[in-house]
């Protein structure tokens, strides 16, 4: 069945269409233009968006047929391209481009970019047509582009970060450099990403100048996650808050609220009055999880239904953030951090000691992420050249960022402490966003991450800055000074003594100095004021 031929002569056949576009932006920009047009108001077309953050009960009538006389219009992404297939689609019109996420060498942040897509994709999208029927494809771009398209995407190694891989390289090869192990692959990656992938995991610790495995990065090759998120496991276990920066790890790779596209404003409310004054995502993650595991234990199903909905969480994700969870705990019994994987999720268990003190478990995160902080400062000078005393700049290593909308902080006037850290930084349209942060101790900043600092006497004082960057300076009463760098050395000497040994195997004098270190250190961060 076809449409009379239209004024170019070409016969529309009558059947549903599927559009492949970019990103979000793109499919509500053409979604809103066509509603405008005349001929939509009708009713005879029915417009459907389909993106991965989108309800899906929402976008199962794509899979439904119409209403004689209505034709059907999805708009998608590449999650159309092989995820779904709608059996009555007869015309695909496709854009040729789609977001891809690859990694700035530069910046050190991963980029979600709109690139042109390879041949293969072409050919996937246009097999979307006609699957059960003869079908038409419409590709909105000259033969010319088609043929510089590259013959199959980008592989992933040649777009991503690649520590993680080169970790892998060091446990299975570690007697082979890197660069010569990744050299074998089929799509090597470039040597300067391979080159700054073991320096990020020599700088963390995890690697010594010869690439040979550290005695920290031995326990983190047991754990299946980032390296620096198995390093902040691995002092979690050292410093005795073990649950929240489990369930912190495990909210980094799914994140638990039912984040979809109409609701980011209710879920950043409810975020907001989880975080309370703490101005910390990752204590945001850890309230909502105890929450729902208190909720289940009360065997009530509309009392957890009513806890998902009243804090806009998402089911399925927090059942898949208890399954990693317990998989991190098994990886912390196989690198000997905890004598049984049940006592990481015990609230009283030793290795949960300092589990309710918020200012040590962001500490503790801080040590696996540094050198992830980021500085804030009043007064910033707009594009314009105008200055703004009252706004605040962020800075991190690698130049400036922005908060971005789904990070507690990023409406606050008025921070507990000059840092933050953050996991996740993201690159878009110029500009560098930090979607997760947390405000942290500037005591927790000097006494926890790896790495040395730097003295300036100032003749009445001491200037202390952290050696690898200028983010960091605090002033001291030299005598305090002295202080709090005996201190710091010790907490070195004690992570070090416990790296070495299984922790319940740690002599017993050793274990009482270390109870004693641990206690000064909470009563540091919790009855000092950041300001002081």
């Amino acid at each position: 069945e076809r449409n009379p031929p239209s004024s170019l002569g070409i016969f529309f056949f009558l059947g549903g269409i599927l559009c492949f576009l970019p990103g979000w932006q793109d499919i509500r920009g053409v979604q809103e233009r066509l509603l405008e047009k005349p001929s939509f108001q009708s009713g005879k077309q029915l417009l459907l968006p389909v993106h991965s953050n989108l309800p899906m009960m929402n976008q199962q009538a794509i899979f439904q047929t119409p209403p004689a006389g209505m034709r059907k219009i999805i708009l998608a992404t590449n999650i159309a391209e092989t995820s779904i297939t709608v059996d009555d689609i007869v015309h695909v019109v496709d854009l040729g481009s789609h977001k891809e996420q690859r990694y700035d060498l530069r910046t050190k942040v991963s980029c979600l970019d709109t690139v042109w897509i390879s041949q293969s994709n072409v050919i996937q999208r246009r097999g979307r047509a006609g699957r059960c029927q003869p079908g038409h494809s419409y590709h909105l771009f000259p033969r010319q582009r088609l043929e510089t398209m590259n013959t199959y995407p980008v592989p992933e190694i040649l777009r991503t970060p690649l520590e993680n891989l080169v970790l892998q390289c060091k446990i299975h090869s570690p007697d082979l450099s890197a660069a010569d192990f990744l050299s074998q692959a089929l799509d090597s990656p470039d040597s300067k990403a391979v080159l700054q992938a073991v320096w990020g995991l020599q700088e963390i610790g995890v690697l010594d100048m010869r690439e040979h495995l550290t005695t920290l990065g031995q326990h983190i090759a047991h754990i299946s996650t980032d390296p620096r998120l198995a390093k902040a496991i691995v002092y979690a276990a050292v410093f005795r808050c073990m649950l929240p920066i489990l369930t912190i790890v495990a909210c980094l790779t799914r994140d638990p609220f039912h984040n979809i596209l109409q609701n980011r404003a209710a879920v950043t409310q409810t975020k907001m009055a989880l975080s309370a004054q703490s101005q910390s995502d990752h204590l945001v993650f850890v309230r909502a999880v105890d929450g729902w595991r208190r909720v289940l234990q009360e065997k009530n199903p509309l009392l957890r239904q009513n806890y998902l909905e009243e804090n806009m969480l998402y089911g399925p994700s927090l059942r898949f953030i208890q399954g990693l969870i317990q998989q991190f705990s098994e990886n912390a019994y196989d690198a000997f951090l905890v004598s049984e994987p049940s006592h990481c999720t015990h609230p009283f268990s030793r290795c949960n000691q300092f589990s309710k003190v918020d200012e040590l478990v962001k500490g503790v995160l801080l040590a696996g992420l540094y050198p992830n902080i980021i500085q804030v400062k009043r007064g910033k000078v707009t594009k314009q050249g105008k200055f703004k005393p009252n706004s605040l700049m962020y800075r991190t290593r690698s130049g400036p960022v922005l908060l971005h909308r789904s990070t507690v902080n990023r409406n606050e006037e008025e921070f507990s402490s000059r840092w933050l850290t953050f996991f996740t930084a993201v690159k878009s349209n110029g500009n560098v966003f930090v979607r997760d942060s947390s405000t942290v101790h500037p005591l927790a900043l000097l006494l926890l991450p790896h790495g040395d600092v730097k003295e300036l006497d100032t003749g009445s004082s001491i200037m202390v800055s952290l050696d690898d960057s200028d983010l960091v300076k605090l002033e001291f009463p030299k005598h305090s000074w002295n202080l709090l760098r005996d201190f710091r050395l010790s907490l070195q000497n004690m992570v070090k003594t416990c790296l070495r040994f299984e922790l319940s195997e740690i002599p017993a004098d050793w274990q009482v100095q270390h109870e004693e270190l641990l206690s000064l250190l909470v009563d540091l961060l919790s009855f000092t004021a950041p300001a002081e």
